[in-house]
Parts: C-alpha cells; sequence; structure tokens
C-alpha cells in the first residue's frame, strides 16, 4: 500500500510520495502505474519526495510514461504545497534538490485548498549542448531555427529551463490536429536526442503571451511551469514581450520574471486535491 497525495497546478496534475513508501529502484514504473488515468489514480507526472535536512529537500520527478525529468516547475510547486499542507515544514521558504540542481519555492499566501509560491527556477541554458539540440556546425544558438516535422517546415526557439524546451511562435493558437502533428513531431524530433517540452506561443501584448503546451513524457497538458518559463524567455530574447510577463493556458495565469543573466523567476499556484492510499497489483 503507497501512501500518497494529489495536487495540481492549474490542471497540471501530480502525484506526491511522501519518503519511505518504495526504495527508488520501483520509481519509474511505480510512477506509470499510479499516473495510468484508468488503472491508477491518474496524473501528468509523479513526484517522489525524499528525507530532507531542515528546509531542504531531495526529490525525483517522473512524468506520465516512466521517464524521469530534471526538472517540473509546476511538480515542484505541488510538492511546496505538500510539504506546507502536511506540516513537513513551517518556514515559508523550501528548497528542492532537483536533477537540475536546487530550486527554491517562497510561500506568497495560501488559502486552503490553494497555495501560491514565488520560485527561483534558475539561470537558462541557450547553447545546443545544454539544452541538448544536435546542431548544424557553428550554430551557437537556436533561434528562429527551421526544422522539418513531416509536411511541415516549422521555425523554432530552444532553449533549457531544467529540461529542454522548444518555442513555437504562431499568430494564432494551433487546431487540434495541427497541435497533435507538430507538438508529438517536435517533442520527439531526432535534434532532440532527449526529447523536448513544446510550447506554441502567441504574444497578446506587450507583457503577455498565450500558449499550448505539449509536454514530453506526457502529451498535451492544461498548464506548464517549465512551459511557461520557456515560451516567456524565448519571447523576451526576441523582444516580443518585456518583463514580467503573464503566462496564460485555458485553465490559468503564471507569471515569469527574467532578464540576461539573472535567474528565473516563476509565480503560480498549486491546488490540493485528495490524499489516498494505493492499492497496485
Amino acid at each position: 500500500m503507497i501512501k500518497a497525495s494529489k495536487y495540481h497546478g492549474y490542471g497540471n496534475d501530480f502525484i506526491i510520495v511522501p519518503p519511505g513508501q518504495t526504495e527508488e529502484s520501483r520509481y519509474p514504473a511505480l510512477a506509470k502505474a499510479i499516473c495510468d488515468r484508468h488503472f491508477g489514480i491518474g496524473a501528468d507526472g509523479c513526484v517522489f519526495l525524499q528525507e530532507g535536512e531542515g528546509e531542504r529537500f531531495p526529490i525525483r520527478i517522473f512524468n506520465q510514461d516512466g521517464s524521469e525529468a530534471g526538472m517540473s516547475g509546476n511538480g515542484t510547486r505541488c510538492a511546496a504545497a505538500y510539504v506546507h499542507h502536511q506540516e513537513v515544514s513551517s518556514g515559508d521558504e523550501i528548497v528542492f534538490l532537483t536533477a537540475s540542481g536546487a530550486k527554491s519555492y517562497c510561500l506568497i499566501e495560501s488559502s486552503f485548498p490553494v497555495w501560491r509560491y514565488k520560485s527561483q527556477m534558475g539561470v537558462p541554458g541557450f547553447s545546443p549542448s545544454k539544452i541538448p539540440f544536435i546542431a548544424p556546425d557553428g550554430l551557437e544558438s537556436i533561434q528562429n531555427h527551421e526544422v522539418a516535422v513531416g509536411r511541415h517546415m516549422v521555425r523554432i526557439n530552444a532553449l533549457w529551463v531544467g529540461n529542454p524546451q522548444c518555442a513555437v511562435f504562431v499568430e494564432e493558437l494551433p487546431s487540434d490536429d495541427l497541435f497533435d502533428q507538430l507538438g508529438s513531431g517536435l517533442s520527439l524530433h531526432p535534434s532532440f536526442p532527449q526529447g523536448t517540452n513544446v510550447s506554441f506561443v502567441l504574444p497578446t501584448g506587450p507583457q503577455s503571451l498565450k500558449i499550448r503546451i505539449w509536454e514530453r513524457g506526457v502529451g498535451p497538458t492544461h498548464s506548464s511551469g517549465t512551459g511557461s518559463c520557456g515560451a516567456a524567455i524565448a519571447a523576451l530574447v526576441e523582444g516580443r514581450v518585456q518583463s514580467p510577463v503573464e503566462v496564460q493556458t485555458t485553465t490559468g495565469t503564471q507569471v515569469v520574471e527574467w532578464g540576461p543573466g539573472r535567474e528565473i523567476l516563476l509565480t503560480g499556484e498549486a491546488c490540493f486535491v485528495a490524499d489516498a492510499e494505493i492499492c497496485l497489483t
């Protein structure tokens, strides 16, 4: 029997598993089973919280398909809400030790079942080796770079924000059919050897964007913290918007703040859904 709790960030849902529930070797298979929307609880991802020291907690994050993610903005925010909700910590600031480095979450306000945080998401990377992206010789950044996806030629901006991100600027958000074609095609494109999250990005004002997200290891998602960061930073680099940037999906808005050489700041909410005891055969 596995004890766990479910939270979501704007519909991007995660199962938070506290320490001591299972051995680490079982994380991938367990995440895949728990996240199954028919035979498990159902979620976009699973976060395994490990024993911490003070206000610092190691965590490992897994996608719906059982693959491990270096970072998840909404997933770690859901883990922060778990820590405060379950009174694992009483401090306003929590640090998670992820595969992509230490990420700090500062509680802004809470009113059950919602917690709001500003998080430090690290410094973005733009070099092909950092993303990673298999680039033509001499290409130092992936900006307005054309790639083939089936019969479509698509201009992309790629970067790293704890995981690979691919931003596609559009004049209107894609139809469902085109979204499925390009989202899945770009996410698994051979130029991204580790796959990538994909955001279709529509600038709507000097400090606002609308996005539609295809997430690596998941598929279509209602929201993404790192996807919001990737979309906003790609737009900031091209001068399409100014910081802070409101990044909107159909389920809510997150705020991204960034300037060259600085850490990304992401502000958003996490909401409690349920506690559960999971029996997996």
